[in-house]
């Protein structure tokens, strides 16, 4: 590659060359029209001629090396022929105009010079060996009369014809030589200087390269704001995070992008001149395709390198799988405080409540009672029964993971629940279940808690719709590998131990109910949480815990007034 570079560095040097070529013979041609229209003789005289022609020659020259040069590849040896021609050139000059008495015996160190320019010192050494042979002997076969250079007045000087020959030669070999290695030593150090510059620069893009990579691949989303609260830079995380382009983003205000953030973080003082890191903060934001995700921030400002403002850096993270997880922890601490609860409860009150309900009902037969005290016993043995039912509840909540797990058919299974609940007086005349769950499927798990989850989900689908009528669909089917529940994702809920990764069968039960606010969504497994008038609040808790013990997870999809979705996975 570098080879490639300096080829195509010596071809643009050569082709300055040529112009500066060109630029002197028309240079000359123009010395020798004024210099014959000051003597006003014939624009024909032979000096003339010889100096129109060799102005030509150089011309003709120069177009030749144009036309060669678009198919050479060897510009070394093509630089070192024209240096060669030049100096040929230079030495007919000298004979057309004097001889040891031309004026233009500095075209060589011209020449050398640009040799030098072009080869570096090993063309200025060259240029000033070739000049040191052609200049000498051309003085010395016009100082022994072998030729008698023609003479063009006005650009002549005298005063080497009565000098010895030794002294004029070795004053412009010097001179040669000189200029070469003055030349060459300055075109050397800018050559160095110019390496090193485009190292420099190699470096600069390789680190600017780097740095653009390590913004691209940062985990945590990075915008940068101009003084005008702007974007200017929207890194490939921040893209994933909230679903914009940087095109659609760029020179956007930050609050088109992030509304509510300005409010946000004015308690951090982050937007105004003069602040620096701030703490981190967290806001709830919607992402372009309307999903809602929680983000947590942080920032600085942005500044030169005179240390003056320029901007502002905001550095953010997706927390939404991270509030989840918290939520999961916090519902599993209520959840272990609750089952606590349950066990003192089954204990403590079970029994004196059956004595009461058992008293109760021996008053009512033995006691000839009137209407009002009728009523008020009744009242007292149908809240029994309640208290009793919540007994149960917490005992079945409170106690360890059932022991028997065997291979269960959830056709057969849903069969004997959808049987049960069409019999019993939770079920209106208005609801149809559809039972779609193929033969084949078949789980691991304990046969009587999977009915306890088929029967509360059915419940809850069937008290959701608010009319009494609708209908209730289960499905199933076998997921293959490579597929990770939601809740797996988020952490919520960890794989069985030893299972194969990612191999699931979900059961779906769909409604056509009232829906789930999304501000109530994360609590429907919460102990206790119930938005019916009637109920424990205890039955998706139950759910869960016995999900959560046959290692599974269940996600729930809902919109308010349009149903809702439940979908438990089972690890096979």
């Amino acid at each position: 590659m570098k080879a490639h570079e300096d080829m195509y560095s010596l071809k643009g040097r050569l082709q300055l060359l040529m112009l500066f070529r060109v630029l002197v013979a028309a240079f000359f041609l123009g010395i020798a029209t004024v210099t014959q229209l000051r003597r006003s003789d014939s624009f024909l005289t032979p000096h003339l001629i010889y100096l129109y022609s060799l102005t030509g020659t150089a011309f003709g020259l120069t177009f030749i090396y144009v036309f060669v040069l678009s198919f050479l590849r060897r510009f070394v040896f093509f630089a070192y022929v024209q240096i060669i021609v030049d100096l040929f050139l230079i030495t007919m000059l000298l004979f057309i105009t004097g001889g040891i008495n031309s004026i233009f015996a500095f075209l060589y160190s011209v020449e050398i010079i640009a040799a030098s320019i072009c080869l570096f010192i090993s063309g200025g050494l060259f240029a000033a060996t070739a000049a040191s042979i052609l200049f000498p002997l051309l003085i010395t076969l016009e100082h022994y009369h072998v030729i008698s250079p023609f003479h063009i007045g006005a650009i002549t000087a005298t005063g080497y014809e009565r000098e010895s020959l030794f002294f004029p030669i070795v004053i412009n070999v010097a001179a040669f030589y000189l200029v070469a290695v003055l030349s060459s030593f300055l075109t050397e150090q800018a050559r160095k200087s110019r390496q090193q510059l485009q190292k420099k620069q190699v470096d600069l893009a390789q680190l600017e390269a780097l740095n653009e990579k390590i913004i691209e691949n940062m985990p945590s989303g990075l915008v940068t704001l101009n003084q005008f609260q702007q974007i200017i830079t929207f890194n490939r995380a921040a893209e994933e995070i909230t679903g914009y382009r940087f095109a659609q983003t760029y020179m956007k205000g930050i609050e088109d992008i992030f509304p509510g953030i300005a409010t946000a973080v004015s308690s951090h003082s982050l937007l105004s001149p003069g602040s620096s890191l701030t703490a981190g903060f967290e806001m709830a934001f919607l992402r372009r395709d309307g999903r809602s995700r929680w983000l947590g921030f942080s920032g600085a400002r942005l500044k030169d390198v005179s240390n003056d403002e320029i901007g502002t850096i905001l550095i953010f993270q997706d927390l939404t799988d991270f509030r989840e997880m918290q939520e999961h922890l916090k519902r599993i601490d209520r959840l272990a405080a609750v089952g606590r609860l349950a066990a003192g409860i089954a204990h403590e009150v079970r029994n004196p409540l059956a004595s009461i309900s058992g008293s109760i009902q021996v008053l009512q037969k033995s006691l000839q009672l009137d209407t009002a005290d009728k009523r008020l016993m009744d009242i007292i043995v149908r809240e029994s029964e309640n208290l009793s039912s919540l007994i149960s509840d917490f005992t079945l909540y409170a106690r360890a993971e059932a022991p028997g797990h065997e291979r269960v058919v959830l056709y057969t299974v849903a069969d004997e629940v959808i049987d049960l609940f069409k019999n019993s007086t939770e079920c209106s005349p208005g609801i149809a279940i559809r039972q779609l769950i193929p033969r084949q499927i078949t789980i691991t798990a304990n046969r009587q808690q999977i009915k306890q989850v088929l029967w509360n989900l059915i419940l809850n689908a069937a008290q959701a719709m608010t009319d009494k009528s609708g209908s209730i669909t289960l499905t199933a089917a076998a997921v293959e590998h490579g597929f990770e529940p939601a809740a797996l994702k988020s952490g919520s809920l960890a794989p069985a131990a030893g299972a194969p990764a990612a191999a699931w069968v979900v059961l779906k039960i769909a409604d056509e109910g009232c829906g789930i606010k999304r501000s109530e969504i994360n609590s429907i497994f919460d102990p206790f949480f119930t938005t019916k008038d009637a109920g424990s609040g205890l039955g998706l808790s139950i759910v869960y815990k016995i999900i959560q013990e046959h290692k599974g997870a269940i996600d729930v999809e809902s919109e308010e007034g349009k149903g809702a979705v439940f979908s438990v996975f089972f690890p096979v």
